[in-house]
């Protein structure tokens, strides 16, 4: 058995599991359930995203997960590029490719539209009165725009968990 090889799969489910199950959460349950809530939902998302760690613990996860997933690929590639061709290779190479442009969206979209949030959030702590028209209607064109992203990135998640866990069985 090859322990590189089993250390990095480790990482890689392990961390793929936390980044994919907080995205499919998020959108089934976590957000619908902010909206329905109104106000206090949205306490409870600048608590998660101001006061835990949440946030960067979901952005180093899914960064594990790609790297992992990146040196599997070149170690299978280098040494038995056949292995890469046919059901299997093409499996494991549309389940790569759609993990790489959700960490992508993750990375360029969905961190700034979080960071903007968090500034937005501060910015109307600091005032003490409620959000002017202004902030209310920012804040929510930033729900909209991650809400939007976010069932984008789920669904590209779920064709990467489908291109990993089918690949073994994929004959095309």
């Amino acid at each position: 058995m090859n322990t590189t090889m089993l250390i990095l799969r480790i990482i890689h489910i392990f961390t793929g599991v936390f980044w994919a199950g907080f995205a499919f959460f998020n959108i089934i349950f976590l957000q619908p359930t902010i909206r329905a809530i109104g106000a206090e939902g949205q306490k409870t998302m600048q608590h998660l995203t101001q006061k835990t760690r949440f946030l960067n613990t979901l952005y180093i996860s899914a960064t594990l997960t790609v790297i992992s997933g990146l040196i599997m690929y070149w170690i299978l590639a280098g040494s038995r590029f056949a292995l890469l061709q046919g059901g299997y290779g093409h499996s494991i190479t549309l389940g790569s490719i759609a993990g790489l442009i959700v960490w992508v969206l993750l990375m360029f979209v969905i961190h700034p539209i979080f960071n903007r949030m968090k500034a937005l959030g501060k910015e109307i702590q600091a005032q003490g009165n409620p959000p002017t028209p202004e902030q209310t209607v920012e804040m929510q064109a930033l729900v909209t725009k991650l809400g939007k992203v976010g069932k984008l990135a789920a669904a590209l998640l779920a064709i990467a968990v489908l291109g990993m866990a089918a690949a073994r069985y994929a004959t095309f």
